[in-house]
């Protein structure tokens, strides 16, 4: 992601395409039956440069360890 963005794109991870994964694969020409996806990862240039930390929730919230 910092090179990406050091040279005007953004990138972003996602994994909502897993849950469709057969369906991705068929439109993005990927071999469902020989490769598993972990994430797409979109690339685009930004608009703009005053990027800026997204508000998160706090790690304690969403993050658990031996235990669910």
């Amino acid at each position: 992601m910092p090179a990406a963005r050091a040279r005007g794109l953004g990138i972003c991870w996602t994994g909502g395409n897993l849950r469709r994964e057969r369906e991705a694969a068929e439109v993005l020409g990927i071999p469902y039956t020989e490769v598993v996806q972990a994430a797409l990862i979109p690339v685009a240039h930004t608009v703009g440069t005053d990027f800026r930390p997204a508000r998160r929730v706090p790690t304690s919230e969403v993050l658990h360890w031996d235990r669910w």
